[in-house]
């Protein structure tokens, strides 16, 4: 299914979930409590009626933060109707053609046969057992990709998306996400210290943990990790803390 069908099945899907939501907040707003109703139907219909343009403004107010409080909230729901297939649980074992426990000399391999030619190599001289490769440019799509290795085996991925998709709104790009890694565990909004709206989605799947964020101006940046190389570096750290 293309995006734009899915753009214009999301929006319209918007606007029924909003409609639907601004009916309830109406029903409790506007609904007289049952002392009110023995009193007098007639003069609790008088005083809803003049107190309509208040809640008609408090509607709107509240069911604005309510879908905003949950990005990508009702994603789950467009994807009943689009027929995507969104897995239960998925199990993720790294990234694209990069799996967990690859080699350093394996993925600068690869990324050469991928015709992929600027990338560095970054090796930390206070933790040598950290070497991080990171290819520029890789395709039109990502402008960076960096692959983190701890004793020679990957365990990290950081994906940064180019300005390809800025014709994509976040939920068509969470969808497509949802597809592949299934039902996220956390959905959140935050505000960065300039004032700019932070949208974190994760996942825990089998082996990964994944996190896709979404700033301004249709920035991506997906981060993955393998669940049992954190599980080691925590005992680790717990051991030197000791």
């Amino acid at each position: 299914m293309s995006d734009m069908v899915k753009l214009i099945v999301m929006g319209v899907g918007g606007a029924v979930v909003s409609f639907l939501l601004m009916l309830g907040v109406f029903y409790f707003l506007l609904s007289p409590d049952e002392d009110t109703a023995a009193a007098g139907g007639q003069q609790g219909s008088e005083t809803a009626v003049q107190a309509t343009p208040q809640q008609r403004a408090a509607a709107v107010s509240v069911a604005r933060r309510m879908q905003q409080s949950v990005p990508g909230g009702d994603v789950l729901a467009y994807a009943d109707v689009l027929g995507e297939d969104i897995p239960l649980e998925a199990s993720v074992d790294g990234y694209g053609w990069a799996s967990w426990g690859m080699s350093l000399q394996d993925v600068t391999a690869r990324l050469g046969e991928e015709g992929v030619t600027d990338t560095a190599v970054y090796k930390p001289p206070e933790n040598p057992e950290f070497v991080s490769v990171v290819a520029l440019n890789p395709d039109e799509e990502r402008y960076k990709v960096e692959y983190r290795f701890y004793n020679e085996k990957l365990f990290h991925i950081e994906v940064y998306y180019s300005d390809h998709f800025e014709n994509h709104s976040f939920n068509s790009f969470l969808l497509d996400k949802m597809s592949e890694y299934g039902r996220p565990y956390d959905m959140n909004v935050r505000v960065d210290e300039l004032g700019n709206v932070i949208l974190n989605t994760k996942w825990d799947t089998e082996n990964s943990l994944i996190e896709l964020v979404s700033r301004p101006n249709h920035r991506y940046s997906l981060f993955l990790d393998n669940q049992i190389v954190l599980y080691q570096l925590g005992e680790a750290r717990k051991m030197e803390e000791r």
